[in-house]
């Protein structure tokens, strides 16, 4: 009798433990191309936008901006994440070098889509402007699954597979 009431009081301490770093967050990772040339196009700013096509905040804050997974602008203090240096440098060993944003994973991104700027010469670069809608399939739980070098497979869900936007000269 006094261990199952011992559990009941235990158990709202366990239902609020925090059990990675990245509880609660997803990924979305983009790999923005030319046409014919697979490699990555650098230089982009790429935009998550919202079903008003406005780009998404939450609580009033931005949230929006995809950055390389290359660490640098993304990480300022890389204590907290010991793998850092054995990836090279890459935030989430998974995403290889493409674009990511972390977003919540508890959202319902139906309706969302991606919007790709090439910024070169003052936002007058030489690749048009590009926006692809994005499902929820597009959008992958980091808790767990973070430092791996190949994401896992779910049940239920698609294989990782970054956003494939390719994009086109003005």
């Amino acid at each position: 009798m006094r261990s199952s009431i011992i559990c009941l009081l235990l158990l709202p301490l366990g239902l609020f433990a925090q059990h990675c770093g990245y509880d609660f967050a997803a990924i979305i990772v983009v790999h923005a191309h030319r046409a014919n040339n697979p490699a990555l196009e650098p230089h982009l700013r790429i935009t998550l936008l919202d079903t008003n096509n406005l780009p998404a905040v939450i609580n009033g804050q931005d949230w929006n901006r995809f950055r390389p997974n290359d660490g640098r602008s993304v990480l300022y203090d890389r204590a907290w994440q010991p793998h850092f240096e054995r990836y090279s440098g890459q935030v989430f060993p998974f995403a290889d070098d493409n674009y990511v944003l972390v977003v919540p994973s508890h959202l319902d991104y139906t309706g969302y889509s991606i919007l790709v700027q090439d910024v070169r010469n003052g936002g007058m670069g030489e690749l048009k402007r590009t926006v692809v809608p994005i499902s929820n399939s597009d959008v992958y739980l980091l808790c767990g699954t973070y430092d791996e070098e190949v994401y896992p497979p779910m049940e239920g869900r698609p294989n990782f597979a970054p956003v494939d936007i390719i994009l086109y000269p003005r």
